[in-house]
């Protein structure tokens, strides 16, 4: 709704300005934070500036623009429904976190929706968009000082007082949701409680993950796709929190092959607990410090990243600290830690024919939590 107009712009004059320069502007949100972020040519910062700084102060939130744009977002909530890789994941962050904040959909529901109206966006924006609770990065062909002007010119308009926000620490839960539609495969997830993005574990968990499901050398890739030839897309993930986090195996199958599937998963798993050899921890270890220094030459990706450390740390981490703390993490730092995920409950979802009990039986008769 801040893309709508503001009392100084309307929404096509927004658009044209910043595309008459070649600029680029756009909003996402994920689970903790909402971001608001442009690109654009350096001679082009004040108007850049001035019209995030515009729609985040003086955004007019209409009835009419707000029936519009309902109607949008209901339409993407039809798409990710519509998308089993993509709605498979709403159910597992719901399966981890149950009916607590963090177990609730980005998207909402038709009901919640529907009922929302533009005072309820404004009280929202009152209460929560103060200066004290946002940040605002930049990287680039910039001045630390001239942005610092540019700020206090165009971002002085916000109240300055303590925001109250949630910083609970939200009780992972586990449980198993079968999403039954008439469609070819069987998409399953697999997963456990991760770590936070404070905890010491913190980079042992990304070459944990990295080595059983990171690409196409990880263990699960080789295993199940290029020797079994079971799947065609496998790959773990870590989603890491304030003060929690989740990790997991997506794949998908057809429903004759998700027991079999499961079992090797089930072993591969184990195995995490007791055989890494040094040479896949090393190699892991490599891609790790290589990606870090190429997402470094990415002016997005730096942004957001400075910005996601600023609010977690409530300073920016240097590459030399983060590669210390890759280079700190050993083999047997792995052991410990695969031992403490994998002894979790597991929350295992599926969309599909097939519902989850093929993967349910496979992780039970290998010691798993269900």
């Amino acid at each position: 709704m801040l893309f709508k107009g503001t009392s100084n712009r309307t929404a096509q004059q927004i658009a044209d300005e910043f595309e008459s320069v070649g600029g680029y502007i756009n909003a996402y949100t994920a689970r903790e934070t909402t971001a608001y972020y442009a690109k654009f040519l350096k001679e082009d910062t004040n108007m850049a500036i001035d019209i995030l700084s515009d729609m985040l102060q003086n955004s007019l939130i209409s009835e009419d623009e707000l029936e519009r744009e309902r109607g949008v977002v209901l339409q993407e909530l039809y798409q990710s429904r519509d998308t089993p890789d993509d709605i498979i994941f709403e159910h597992f962050q719901k399966m981890a976190f149950g009916n607590q904040p963090l177990g609730t959909s980005i998207l909402e529901t038709e009901e919640i929706v529907s009922k929302m109206s533009s005072d309820d966006l404004r009280k929202y924006l009152a209460r929560y968009y103060h200066s004290n609770n946002i940040i605002f990065g930049a990287v680039g062909n910039v001045s630390h000082n001239e942005l610092l002007d540019t700020a206090n010119k165009y971002f002085s308009a916000f109240i300055n007082e303590k925001t109250p926000t949630y910083n609970t620490q939200f009780k992972y839960i586990g449980g198993n949701h079968s999403d039954i539609r008439d469609i070819e495969q069987v998409h399953a997830i697999v997963g456990f409680e991760g770590v936070s993005s404070k905890d010491p574990d913190y980079y042992t968990m990304a070459i944990f993950s990295s080595i059983l499901g990171g690409g196409m050398s990880s263990r699960l890739f080789q295993e199940i796709r290029e020797k079994r030839g079971l799947v065609y897309s496998i790959y773990s993930f870590t989603n890491s929190y304030s003060n929690n986090g989740t990790f997991g195996i997506y794949s998908a199958t057809t429903s004759d092959k998700l027991k079999e599937l499961s079992d090797v998963l089930a072993v591969e798993l184990l195995k995490m607990k007791e055989n890494i050899s040094e040479k896949e921890f090393n190699r892991t270890k490599a891609q790790f410090k290589a990606s870090l220094l190429i997402a470094a030459e990415n002016n997005s990706t730096s942004c957001e990243q400075i910005v996601n450390q600023t609010a977690i740390f409530g300073h920016p981490i240097s590459h030399e600290e983060m590669l210390n703390k890759l280079d700190a993490v050993s083999i047997e730092d792995i052991k410990r830690l695969a031992g403490k995920i994998l002894s979790s409950k597991v929350s295992v979802v599926t969309v599909g024919k097939c519902d989850c009990s093929p993967t349910l039986s496979a992780l039970k008769e290998n010691g798993f939590i269900c």
